[in-house]
Parts: structure tokens; C-alpha cells; sequence
């Protein structure tokens, strides 16, 4: 990464602490634009994992997790306290990688289900044991469930993404999307979240290009 993405990352973890002084255990919704919804999880997760040195699930609903893995390892960021929810990639052709921080589940047009992902974890990781030993929550693209689950559907599982988060002790939820190219799932979601980090208008404050 070079120095602007390092800035913006402290920043965005800023922005994070600042949400966290009125809210604890919040549900933000990160809006950027859709191209760089990759670079805005990894960013993300660069924060979390290396910058806050935090624990948390990252729930893949677009590519298969090997493809933020390899992000990762390509950034130096450690992978130790990272647990791949993985929900794509048994549909996508691609084998399997497995790993000991990794869950296959069967995906995105089975959201209901998903949620089984964050039980317990001590079978494989003492240290994932449970929810309550985590820091946060990110979900890599919230609008890539619209293409296998009605709109009704994909609002329930924001609900139950939210209770999910609010009775935690202290985890962050993160929903990522781009609300220009999705207007009616923004207007849902924003139902249910009241925490908004629009990385574009960062990115401009920065003077990021």
C-alpha cells in the first residue's frame, strides 16, 4: 500500500473510533463506489487485523475467500485473526482451499442459514471459540445477495445482522456497498443502520486519487 492508502485507512479506523464513543457494538454501513468495493474491504481489514491488531469474521458473499487471502498476503497483513465465512465459493467452479480459518457454508441464497456460521469456532480455532470473542463483523458486499434472494429476504437477514451485533459486548459491524448503483437495498438498509462512513467523501477530504 502506498502512503495515501495508508492515510485513508487510519482515517477510516478514526471514523470507526468516533462511531464507537456513542455506540459500542454499532452496525456501519461503509458506502463507496462499486468499483472499489474490494479495495475498501481490504483497507478495511488492513485496519482491523493490522492497525487495531482486532479479531473478527469476514463474511464473503462476491468472491471466494482466496481471492481477499491472497489480497492480504500480498499487503503483509497477517491472516491469524481472520475467519473467512465463506459463501460463494461452491458455486463459482473454483476448489475449494481449505483452511483452518475458513467456513464454507451454503450461501448466499440460503442467508437464513448463515448466521449457523458464527457458532462456535473451538473445533478448529481454540482461539475463534465464539462470537463473543471477536471485534468485528464485515460483510464484503451486501448487494450481491439481490442476485439470489428477494429484497424481503435480503432485509431480514440485515435485521438479524443487526440484533446479532447489538447483543455483542463490543463488536463492530461493517455492511459494505455502493448505495448509487443500489438505491432501493441503501433505503433498507439505512431502515435498520444509523451509522454511515461514505468513503468517497474521505477520499476527497484527502485529497485521495
Amino acid at each position: 500500500m502506498n502512503e495515501k492508502d495508508l492515510t485513508l485507512v487510519k482515517r477510516l479506523m478514526e471514523e470507526v473510533d468516533e462511531v464507537k464513543k456513542d455506540d459500542p457494538c454499532p452496525s456501519i454501513l461503509f458506502d463507496t463506489s462499486f468499483t472499489q468495493i474490494a479495495k475498501t474491504n481490504l483497507l478495511l481489514l488492513k485496519g482491523f487485523l493490522d492497525i487495531k491488531d482486532k479479531k473478527g469474521y469476514f463474511v464473503v458473499l462476491d468472491r471466494p475467500h482466496q481471492y481477499m487471502a491472497y489480497l492480504l498476503h500480498m499487503h503483509d497483513v497477517s491472516q491469524e485473526n481472520i475467519w473467512y465465512i465463506d459463501t460463494v465459493t461452491h458455486m463459482s467452479g473454483q476448489e475449494k482451499v481449505e483452511g483452518d480459518n475458513v467456513d464454507f457454508v451454503e450461501g448466499p441464497f440460503h442467508i437464513e442459514k448463515l448466521f449457523e456460521a458464527f457458532k462456535p469456532k473451538g473445533e478448529n480455532q481454540s482461539h475463534f471459540a465464539s462470537p463473543e470473542e471477536i471485534d468485528f463483523v464485515l460483510i464484503d458486499n451486501i448487494s450481491s445477495m439481490l442476485n439470489y434472494n428477494s429484497m424481503d429476504k435480503v432485509e431480514d437477514f440485515i435485521g438479524s445482522f443487526r440484533e446479532l451485533i447489538e447483543e455483542s459486548d463490543a463488536i463492530v459491524g461493517g455492511l459494505v456497498i455502493d448505495n448509487e448503483s443500489h438505491p432501493e437495498l441503501n433505503e433498507v438498509i439505512r431502515k435498520h443502520l444509523d451509522k454511515f462512513i461514505d468513503i468517497e467523501d474521505i477520499k476527497e477530504e484527502l485529497g485521495y486519487a
